[in-house]
């Protein structure tokens, strides 16, 4: 079956801004635009920037950490890990940089059925958790786990009542491997539980069968992706339940 083709913009770089040490918020906007609609959580859109180092163009998906309601203009969050083509461009970014982007794809529905939300990432997934936790059901009570490298590396979080955040240090280890191991020992209530987590493929695929098997949930109850793989340019995961 063949995708639908989502439609191309051009966009300007308007601002870029340090929002923790390695993680820059890259702002786009001007008329081209226009057009452009994203209003559901974990969106994300496929940008094509040029690598400076080669100058080849390549593409890829990031999500929409917020759209301004004020004019056609979105934030992006990248990760500014030094040894990939988008990051390099983000570490180079600088206002008025043209850039241009197909999208949005992906969504997310809350379960209305849900008493409890366990939602996790790391750095590459924080955007699409939080955005997914700024839009539950209000009144929902849940557990939001972001792995950072350190207390340096926090950004401003704001949440709804009765979702707790809690901050998972790396402080030096292995990516992923701090996150899961929060997950697998987070307390959550035994019913009515919905999860989502995405991050470090191997991280999630322990995790997406704690999910399964640990908790018991339904597994149209449990999402969980594979952002990246290490040592995989662009990974893209098979076993992502949807």
């Amino acid at each position: 079956m063949f995708r639908t083709r989502r439609p191309r913009h051009t966009a300007t770089v308007e601002a870029v801004a340090e929002i923790a040490p390695r993680l820059a918020r890259i702002t786009l906007g001007g008329p081209g635009m226009s057009a452009f609609r994203c209003d559901e959580p974990t969106q994300w859109v496929k940008l094509f920037v040029t690598d400076p180092l080669d100058g080849q163009t390549i593409g890829r998906a990031y999500t929409v950490r917020r759209m301004h309601p004020s004019a056609p203009r979105m934030d992006i969050d990248v990760v500014l890990h030094g040894n990939g083509p988008a990051a390099r461009w983000a570490e180079a970014a600088r206002p008025g940089q043209e850039v241009s982007f197909g999208g949005p794809r992906g969504s997310f529905r809350p379960d209305l059925d849900a008493g409890f939300y366990l939602l996790a990432g790391d750095e590459s997934a924080q955007p699409a958790v939080l955005t997914i936790a700024e839009n539950l059901p209000a009144g929902m009570r849940g557990a939001v786990y972001l792995e950072v490298a350190g207390p340096e590396a926090r950004t401003e979080v704001a949440l709804p009542a009765g979702l707790d955040v809690v901050w998972v240090h790396r402080a030096g280890g292995v990516k992923g491997e701090a996150l899961r191991e929060a997950v697998l020992k987070a307390p959550v209530p035994r019913q009515r539980v919905a999860a989502w987590v995405a991050g470090e493929s191997g991280a999630v695929r322990d995790i997406r069968r704690h999910f399964l098997e640990g908790l018991g949930l339904d597994r149209h109850r449990a999402y969980a992706k594979g952002y990246w793989k290490r040592d995989e340019p662009d990974h893209r995961d098979p076993l992502a339940s949807d």
